[in-house]
């Protein structure tokens, strides 16, 4: 057991990997996750009963007539919140007919881990495993890793799924990456939520709270947050144990089975539990589900919200049902918007929203960790712009961490933590904290994947203490929400346009459908018309009110004076510079250049024709504010210009760095010519 202790996650990793080696001729690459993944959690679950199995088989001998096979009675004898019924181990399951015993011993467990245990499909494999006489190997194999609490931690075993997860890649699960947070992501985040809760901290009562994770993946962010408070309760930083009741969904059916499993078997490393915390079952909560289109919990509400849901997941495969839910506007989940197909992350922020408390029902607060995009993606009055400006009304958003890139598994983006708060401090309300801990990562000794970074304890401390004290300082800044707000205001130009007449341009008049009609009698007579004109130019408005003298040209017209009107501007109009040739509309009012047209992001506090006072006529005195364009729409106030949203670190955290001096990059190419020279020879002998 010693030696056993002395082994890392890692090592575990690759004795699994060693035996999903030995049966290669039998299972392909992309059936390993039938093998391994099932039979690694096998192993920890009857790790977890041996101690009390034979007390179970025992009491199925005296209660069977009563009880019958299945029974939560049967809790009482395991100690655990599930059990088996059987006396089969995985290395005594007999060589003769291993796969029967194997059946037999799955069948005998209770109904919430066989229903894990079934959501592997592991039939066809182990029957081919059986038929090539290497199934009882296999069991033997497992048999034979060290899986008990004492050993394996929670929390390990959680890393080891992960570790397996990451080795075999696409084959176990798609995007597998999606569900795998590190743990000092995972750390962070729920030491934000709870560490201000003067409530859970501070009371003897010992708390009942719970706690949400929409795409809860192998469980990681759940058992982190139970460990944090046991951690806190063990160093007497809070006065009374607090009881979580986790709940979560989860789509990938083999990914949801671990994460049910971790928390099946959560408080099997917990010696220091009573009888009653552990038969509780901890994962009776945890559903395998879509979280867009069929959301386990519609009518419930929690204490606290945790989620990384997958960056850039696109949502056409739940599309139907996320319309549907987003046509009945806040009554249901997605009432603020609908951000692009190819990215689903703000709906699941306003998922997490939907399942939060109000101020009134007590408040809750999130946490939720994407990518950079939904700070700043969207156009004033797009979906995503919309929903961040319902967050920013609604005051949900409490802080934005920016954390360190190269922290994640699969990729080395730039990540954002959004803590989310339905029931702010006053010091507080109206108010978003960003934090700037890009600079807080530490190198790994060893790269995992991507990941060559770890958030250390230190700087973890740092971010959650600068948050609670709300500190406004060179890494941090709490800004009014307003701040991250403005007014997309249209501004037009006059259209300054004269009519050239001009022959070389004749063939031009005929790439216009409009024109392709006219006989070609017509053709000549519009022709000779336009040819005492060739060389002049006319004001625009001169050519509308004669117009009309073109056309009489024309022996039964089959065009209208519009069409021949648009047709000779596009052909023969020419824009100037001069203020002598604006083209006035019939009230009299200049007509806009639509190529001149742009919009102005005017801050959301100030007044507009100020700014345009200060920034724009300065420059174009000849423009003006088009008040028809108003802010319309669901949140809309009608007032001229549209609302939008964004947030950007790099406005208040941007710190200039100086271009590397040539002669110090010279320097270095000149250092790699010997290198690059020898790697060439190897090339090219």
């Amino acid at each position: 057991m010693a030696e056993a202790q002395k082994k890392t996650n890692l090592d575990y990793v690759n004795e699994i990997w060693n035996i999903a080696d030995y049966v290669r001729d039998v299972i392909s690459r992309a059936d390993y996750n039938k093998v391994v993944l099932p039979f690694a959690l096998l192993r920890r679950l009857e790790c977890a009963l041996e101690s009390t199995r034979a007390a179970v088989c025992d009491a199925v001998k005296e209660h069977e007539k009563d009880w019958g096979r299945e029974s939560d009675n049967y809790c009482q004898y395991s100690g655990k919140a599930f059990y088996n019924v059987t006396p089969f181990r995985l290395n005594n399951l007999g060589a003769g007919d291993t796969y029967a015993a194997l059946d037999s011993y799955i069948n005998g467990f209770s109904p919430n881990a066989r229903n894990i245990m079934l959501k592997f499909d592991m039939e066809s494999t182990c029957k081919k495993l059986q038929d090539h006489g290497m199934l009882y190997s296999v069991c033997q194999k497992f048999s034979a890793l060290p899986f008990d609490s004492a050993t394996v931690s929670d929390r390990d075993m959680s890393d080891i799924y992960e570790h397996l997860i990451q080795r075999y890649g696409d084959e176990i699960a798609e995007d597998a990456e999606d569900f795998m947070t590190p743990k000092d992501v995972v750390r962070l985040c729920v030491g934000m939520i709870f560490a201000n809760d003067d409530e859970l901290m501070s009371s003897d009562t010992g708390i009942v709270r719970t706690l949400y994770d929409q795409t809860c993946g192998t469980g990681g962010f759940i058992t982190d947050a139970l460990d944090l408070l046991n951690e806190w309760h063990e160093n007497k930083e809070m006065k009374a144990p607090a009881v979580i009741v986790p709940y979560g969904e989860e789509l990938s059916g083999v990914t949801w089975a671990m994460g049910k499993a971790n928390l099946l078997i959560r408080n099997v490393s917990d010696e220091q539990k009573d009888v009653y915390d552990q038969t509780k079952d901890l994962s009776a909560h945890i559903e395998n589900g879509d979280t867009l289109s069929d959301d386990k919990f519609p009518d419930k509400k929690f204490d606290y919200c945790v989620s990384n849901p997958p960056y850039g997941k696109k949502w056409e495969k739940e599309a139907d049902e996320v319309r549907s839910e987003a046509a009945h506007g806040f009554a249901g989940r997605f009432g603020a918007g609908l951000p692009s197909i190819s990215d689903g992350s703000m709906l699941f922020i306003q998922n997490m929203v939907a399942h939060m408390k109000t101020a009134e029902e007590g408040g809750s607060k999130g946490g939720i960790v994407l990518s950079a995009s939904p700070l700043f993606n969207g156009d004033a009055g797009s979906g995503p712009s919309d929903i961040r400006r319902w967050l920013f009304q609604k005051d949900l958003v409490d802080c934005v961490v920016k954390l360190p890139t190269d922290i994640f598994f699969r990729t080395g983006i730039n990540t954002y933590l959004w803590i989310l708060n339905t029931k702010k401090d006053e010091a507080r309300k109206g108010m978003i904290q960003l934090i700037d801990a890009s600079d807080c990562g530490e190198l790994r000794r060893k790269s995992l994947g991507n990941k060559r970074k770890d958030v250390p304890e230190d700087k973890m401390k740092w971010i959650i203490q600068t948050y609670i004290d709300g500190h406004d300082h060179g890494k941090s800044a709490l800004l009014p929400v307003e701040e991250f707000m403005y007014r997309a205001v249209t501004v037009q130009r006059p259209l300054k346009q004269v009519i050239t007449f001009d022959l070389d341009k004749w063939a031009d008049l005929f790439t216009i459908k409009a024109m392709q009609k006219l006989s070609d009698g017509n053709k000549d007579s519009l022709k000779r018309a336009v040819a005492a004109y060739d060389g002049q130019t006319v004001k625009y408005n001169w050519f509308i009110s004669h117009s009309s003298d073109f056309r009489d040209k024309l022996e039964k017209p089959e065009i209208t004076n519009k069409q021949l009107q648009d047709a000779f501007i596009k052909a023969f109009g020419v824009k100037t510079e001069s203020d002598e040739d604006i083209v006035y509309d019939k009230n009299g009012k200049p007509v806009a250049d639509a190529d001149l047209k742009d919009t102005e992001k005017v801050p959301y506090t100030q007044n507009i024709n100020e700014y345009m006072e200060k920034e724009v006529y300065p420059y174009v005195p000849d423009a003006w504010v088009d008040e028809s364009v108003v802010d319309t729409g669901i949140m809309g106030d009608h007032q001229v210009g549209v609302v939008g949203t964004q947030i950007s670190f790099d406005k208040y955290f941007y710190h200039y760095e100086a271009p590397r001096k040539p002669e110090d990059i010279m320097a270095e190419i000149k250092a790699l010519e010997p290198e690059i020279e020898e790697a060439l020879k190897g090339v090219f002998a």
